[in-house]
């Protein structure tokens, strides 16, 4: 039993209601305008159902949706699995409509968008509307519902794989020129630039040596300069190595009376070593003095690598890579011909891949649509409805990402007359029964733990009402099954009894929600089949109506 319980606050004239649920199959009944389908809303919008602030009632600053399910199934999603594992199982579904349409959710305590909500709510529920039947005359909705009646999920997915890796092919040969003026003057460009990158071979980092010598070059008199007094401050000076030196012997005699001073004599001495080194590096590096055509040579290179910067990148390593990527550009230009003949031989390759993918997908759809047929054929005679009045026409079509098949669900209501599309055919009760028997047959293999059936008895009359309420009960064995009713034949089969009523209090309309024992139970059906004034008459309708669906 994966919903336990839905409670709900200030949605339209639900003011609060906690509505704990049970397994099988719960009805909710009650009369026209109470309010039967705000707990179908309630339970959407926990779902991940779009929101409108009209939904909030008025007055009120928000509404408020809590779901609490159990026992929830995994998938390959880590993200949603997550949500599901922090629950130990359980997921608590709390979404805030604020007036102003905002919406505010949290799964198990932890705050999710919209979207991560509704992909969960698909693994646990799945809503049937009173209108769907509409929905069941557009083509593409009947191939989906026929792929997912056979369980052609893979095939399907591996003939979108095909029709992928063929378009890119296409694209790709599309995007070759043609234009031989267009041709060569891209390749007249792709080779100056290939070209003028090589020539300069460039070396990773060259630029900032080049920027150091130029540099040294244009400030030569000031470094000769200020190497030569450092060099005065060293050799010449008292301060300097003289210095030093008669440090170095003072200590020397100190130390030749008391060993303390012999660690200072190590160091004297290696200060007197590291000041002539000094010297004699300051001096040799002041003698530098670049010619003036060595200087030009460099402030040439350092202008030539500056402007290939400019051009392709702002920096060499930049330089480089667009230079490799020039040549690889060009060396398909040059060689269009063979890459036009590369590409076409792919291309035949990756259709015929994706014409046998098609292939296997029409193949298994083909008997998948003789199974759907049988299978809600067999569901029609208890409907009001012919057996074999409904088929599933499969025509090729151009193949495409969902295969090369144009299905057609064809309808013939009256016996010797052929089948027609569904489209042109079924009046609105017809497609409403038809509608219920394929929700019936796909429901019946459907893995989604919930399943919701808004007022989907619109359209059928009391003489086929008890085989819908059969079937729904059938579907309650394999899934948890909360149906919206207005019809006492359907509520009859129902191991739980929702009802759902309005008062009115201090000038406002509330709507209350609340489970029925077994005799309002009875009560209840009696006043669906006669009015609120339902006599002993009605009462004892009801009871049997009860015992039928007993």
């Amino acid at each position: 039993m994966p919903l336990l319980e839905l409670n709900v606050e200030n949605l339209a004239v639900l003011s609060s209601v906690r509505l704990p649920l049970a397994p099988g199959l719960t009805v909710v009944t009650g009369e026209t305008g109470a309010g039967k389908s705000l707990v179908v809303d309630a339970l959407s919008l926990a779902l991940g159902a779009r929101a409108s602030s009209d939904a909030v009632r008025a007055g009120t600053d928000a509404a408020r949706i809590e779901a609490i399910f159990d026992a929830v199934p995994r998938d390959a999603d880590d993200a949603l699995d997550e949500l599901v594992e922090a629950g130990d199982g359980m997921v608590i579904v709390r979404r805030e409509v604020s007036a102003d349409g905002r919406s505010l959710v949290r799964v198990n305590d932890r705050a999710v968008t919209v979207g991560a909500l509704a992909a969960l709510g698909a693994r646990l529920a799945e809503i049937h509307g009173q209108h769907e039947q509409q929905r069941l005359l557009d083509p593409s909705r009947q191939l989906a519902l026929l792929d997912r009646a056979g369980g052609l999920d893979d095939l399907r997915g591996e003939v979108a794989a095909a029709h992928r890796a063929w378009r890119s092919v296409v694209a790709a040969a599309e995007e070759l020129l043609t234009d031989e003026r267009e041709l060569a003057r891209r390749v007249e460009l792709l080779r100056h630039q290939v070209d003028e990158i090589d020539a300069a071979r460039l070396q990773p980092g060259e630029d900032l040596t080049l920027e150091a010598a130029v540099r040294a070059a244009q400030h030569a008199e000031e470094i000769a300069r200020a190497a030569s007094d450092a060099v005065s401050a060293l050799r010449d000076d008292r301060a300097g190595l003289e210095a030093l030196g008669a440090a170095l012997a003072a200590l020397h005699a100190a130390a030749q009376h008391d060993e303390r001073f012999a660690p200072l004599v190590e160091r004297a001495t290696g200060l007197v070593a590291e000041a002539e080194e000094l010297a004699r590096d300051a001096a040799a590096l002041g003698e530098l003095d670049l010619d003036p055509a060595t200087r030009v040579e460099l402030e040439e290179r350092l202008a030539l690598l500056y402007d290939l910067q400019r051009k392709y990148g702002p920096s060499l390593a930049d330089v480089v890579a667009f230079g490799e990527a020039a040549a690889r550009d060009l060396a398909a230009l040059e060689d269009q011909a063979g890459e036009r003949e590369r590409l076409r031989i792919e291309q035949t390759r990756l259709r015929s891949e994706l014409v046998a993918a098609a292939e296997r997908l029409t193949k298994a759809r083909r008997e998948a649509a003789t199974r759907l047929s049988a299978q809600v054929n067999a569901e029609l005679p208890p409907l009001g409805l012919a057996s074999g009045s409904f088929d599933v026409e499969i025509e090729p079509a151009e193949p495409g990402p969902g295969g090369a098949d144009r299905l057609t669900f064809t309808f013939a209501p009256n016996p010797g007359e052929p089948p027609r599309p569904l489209a042109r055919i079924a009046s609105g009760g017809e497609a409403s029964r038809l509608s219920l028997a394929l929700k019936v047959v796909l429901a019946a293999a459907d893995d989604t733990p919930v399943l919701v059936f808004d007022e989907v008895d619109a359209g059928i009359g009391g003489r086929n009402a008890g085989a819908l309420g059969e079937r729904l009960k059938g579907l309650a064995a394999h899934h948890q099954v909360l149906c919206v009713t207005h019809l006492p034949q359907i509520a009859a089969y129902a191991d739980a009894h929702v009802h759902v009523g309005k008062r009115v209090e201090d000038g406002r309309t509330h709507t209350e929600v609340r489970l029925l024992d077994a005799e309002e139970r009875t009560v209840e059906l009696a006043a669906m089949l006669g009015g609120a004034e339902a006599g002993d008459a009605a009462l004892a309708a009801a009871e049997a109506l009860l015992r039928t669906a007993r």
